[in-house]
């Protein structure tokens, strides 16, 4: 199961968390999905750190797209914008998307699953009642795959 293996301690965000907040969270906690949860604490919605980067820098991530051969970018490095006018103050519930989660008794091969049809790297786990109570990342499921392999002396 994944509530086995999903981190409990998450970093989440509500509606009203503005850009500037939960860029601010995702330095700080060195996270890349910020799981969206209301008063309530069930998902509403999730933001990846693509989505902030896209509101501060839309033209450079569209142009990073088709430029992945360039091996050093130097002096464009210095000129990415710092702040675009009025994104900072703008809230969570403009950039969310639906969110994508697995419950906690859901099976590691379901999560894995799930994770792949919607190419995400972090997956929420909810209770029954849609409230947040983890993240599993394809690394805490690649790692609970290796663990038992490795244990039924898979590896010989």
């Amino acid at each position: 199961m994944i509530g086995q293996w999903m981190k409990r301690d998450v970093v989440f965000v509500s509606p009203h968390t503005t850009v500037l907040e939960a860029a601010r969270l995702i330095v700080d906690r060195h996270v890349g999905t910020l799981p969206v949860v209301d008063e309530q604490a069930s998902l509403v919605g999730i933001v990846r750190v693509e989505d902030i980067l896209e509101t501060f820098m839309p033209d450079f991530v569209r142009l990073m797209a088709d430029f992945d051969f360039v091996r050093d970018f130097g002096v464009l490095e210095s000129l990415m914008p710092r702040d675009a006018p009025g994104v900072a103050q703008r809230t969570m519930r403009d950039l969310m998307q639906e969110p994508v989660a697995v419950e906690q008794t859901s099976g590691l091969l379901r999560s894995l699953a799930v994770m792949t049809k919607h190419n995400i790297r972090d997956l929420p786990v909810v209770n029954q009642a849609g409230a947040l109570v983890g993240i599993a990342s394809l690394v805490d499921i690649a790692t609970a795959f290796l663990a038992s392999w490795t244990a039924e002396g898979g590896a010989r």
